[in-house]
């Protein structure tokens, strides 16, 4: 018996070398299999003798599936499954066969499941847009489409997408020639001189929508919300009168694609008022609020905020959305605000997608230094070497996207980089700035949220970054209110709080008379609605001339950039740790 029992632990350590062996035997195999089969599927696209037979397509087909299958993780699985949807796409256009074009349908859609992140997910999707486009199933075409053209804008598709998601929708036919010249502008009569309706332009997730207005001149306006009407079989409607307006004959909406907007319609409601209604699909709550035009921004812009109660259970969790029922807000007035924050966290939240936002740009140059050194440059240049180092060595603590508002010079609305953070599903919101001073003594790093302050000089700040002045700030009122209450302000307080003391600690380590001025609260219109952790970096005062110099120096910024990493990761593995 004692023989048997010593003779046990032997038997399973050669049953597992014989399982591994047999693994890794057909593991050869499958590889081996994978370049033979390649080399049929070539044949195939040659239009060789093998082409004509449809047993051919299934057998090459079936086996790159086969290969996917057995072992998914292996490198090239992600190929195998593209291209046995290829194939079988191919053969149904080549035999007229119903049920290979549903193979096809049915492998594109587990690609994109499976392998999200993968360069040839585009593909995928543009495959599935066309078998739907191919049926007749326009709307199934479209949702196809937008994940292209609302998702992957830096992807090779991205162009094809938008010109096949215009035609499924049918809001643009494809330019047969050149021929034909294009169409003048009317001027739009404008005898009393109202302010024109320039622009009506729109972002949209699956739970939130932003709609900005531009006219070429401050206005007023009145706003209401209509409530669903069953008998008439309209749904929520939330219109703005502006005063003293008249709508521009160029004006042109963008399709509505995607989220919580059904149509958006404009008209003159009476002499020289013109109503822009918003037709609602799906709402929790709203919000609007004005921005004054000013030197930087040429126009004045009035913004919708449109936020839905339609976000799936597992984006809620995934996202770390507020769980809001039918009812209104359903943790708020029972939690306090530093639980809801740890209960988040142990729900899951993790930061796997980052925007950093270099601010000011364009036209609009920010500070200057003494010797002129432009602000929105270093915030670019910042900005840019943040986005390298993380895409570098962020995977290490769960970053899988980096974004930037703007990768170039080139002017973006304050409103405009907000909305860009929401669509890109954003989990932290980085706005990368220089500080700036009436004096060259004023010196130091600071961090911000968004919150109300009574400090003027923080204040000062604000209006100075919103393109503002300190009364223009008042005048937001009770909106920016609301939207401060609705911030994740515990959230964004711990990550600021992690970014500036990391900065501090490595820029400190290198250069001297560095000024901690520490994390604080200023209404900053690039902050209001992100609806995530949302930080803005001033990382030096480009006015002083010993720190202007440093922020041209490529050691000082890079010991910027560690700092911020070395925040969000210590924020993420906080996270992750309490999860």
């Amino acid at each position: 018996m004692k023989s048997r029992i010593k003779l046990f632990p032997f038997l399973i350590i050669a049953s597992i070398c014989l399982l591994t062996l047999s693994f890794a035997t057909a593991q050869e195999k499958n590889r081996a299999l994978y370049e033979e089969n390649f080399k049929l599927y070539r044949q195939l696209e040659s239009n060789s003798e093998k082409a004509k037979r449809s047993e051919t397509w299934d057998l090459v087909g079936s086996t790159f599936y086969r290969i996917y299958s057995q072992d998914p993780e292996w490198k090239n699985s992600p190929l195998c499954l593209f291209v046995a949807a290829r194939v079988y796409e191919k053969k149904s256009l080549r035999f007229k066969s119903p049920q290979d074009s549903e193979k096809a349908l049915q492998y594109s859609r587990e690609f994109v499941k499976i392998y999200p992140k993968d360069s040839l997910a585009d593909d995928s999707w543009l495959r599935v847009g066309r078998i739907h486009e191919r049926r007749g199933e326009k709307k199934e075409a479209a949702s196809a489409y937008q994940r292209i053209v609302y998702g992957m804008e830096d992807s090779d598709t991205y162009e094809i997408a938008k010109k096949k998601l215009a035609i499924v929708t049918g809001a643009a036919a494809p330019k047969e020639t050149e021929s034909e010249p294009p169409k003048e502008t009317i001027p739009t009569p404008n005898p009393k001189g109202y302010a024109l309706i320039k622009k009506i332009r729109h972002w949209s997730t699956d739970d939130y929508t932003r709609v900005v207005i531009e006219t070429d001149k401050n206005v007023k306006y009145t706003s209401k919300m209509l409530r669903p009407d069953p008998e008439l079989k309209t749904p929520p409607r939330l219109y703005v009168d502006l005063e003293e307006t008249i709508l521009d004959n160029s004006i042109k909406v963008e399709p509505i694609t995607k989220g919580l907007l059904e149509k958006i319609g404009y008209a003159t409601n009476r002499p020289g008022v013109s109503r822009i209604v918003l037709y609602i699909k799906d709402l929790e709550g709203h919000k609007v609020f004005s921005l004054p035009k000013s030197e930087q921004n040429p126009h004045f812009r009035l913004v919708m905020d449109i936020k839905g109660l339609g976000a799936k259970p597992e984006k809620i969790f995934a996202k770390d959305a507020p769980s809001y029922g039918k009812q209104g807000p359903s943790l708020e007035s029972k939690v306090p605000e530093g639980e809801i924050a740890s209960l988040k966290q142990a729900l899951g939240l993790k930061v796997r997608t980052i925007v950093i936002d270099p601010g000011h740009g364009g036209h609009d140059p920010g500070a200057i230094g003494p010797s002129g050194l432009r602000e929105k440059d270093v915030n670019l240049k910042i900005a840019k070497r943040l986005r390298q180092r993380l895409i570098e060595e962020g995977k290490s603590f769960g970053i899988e996207n980096v974004y930037l508002t703007r990768s170039s010079d080139r002017f973006i609305p304050l409103e405009e980089r907000t909305a860009i953070a929401r669509k890109r599903k954003a989990d932290i919101f980085i706005s990368i700035h220089c500080n700036g001073a009436r004096t060259k003594k004023a010196h130091g790093i600071e961090t911000y949220i968004l919150g109300f302050t009574d400090d003027q000089t923080s204040l000062q700040l604000a209006a100075r970054e919103n393109a503002t002045t300190t009364k223009g700030l008042h005048e937001l009122g009770n909106t920016l209110k609301q939207y401060i209450l609705s911030a994740k302000k515990e959230e964004s307080q711990q990550v600021a709080g992690y970014v500036q003391k990391s900065i501090i600690q490595n820029v400190s380590g290198k250069y001297k008379y560095i000024k901690n001025k520490g994390v604080k609260k200023a209404p900053f219109v690039v902050l209001i609605g992100a609806d995530v952790p949302s930080v803005l970096v001033e990382t030096s005062f480009i006015t002083n001339p010993r720190e202007e110099k440093r922020l041209k120096s490529k050691a000082y910024i890079e010991r910027i950039v560690d700092g911020i990493i070395l925040g969000i990761k210590r924020y993420s593995m906080q996270t992750q740790k309490v999860s």
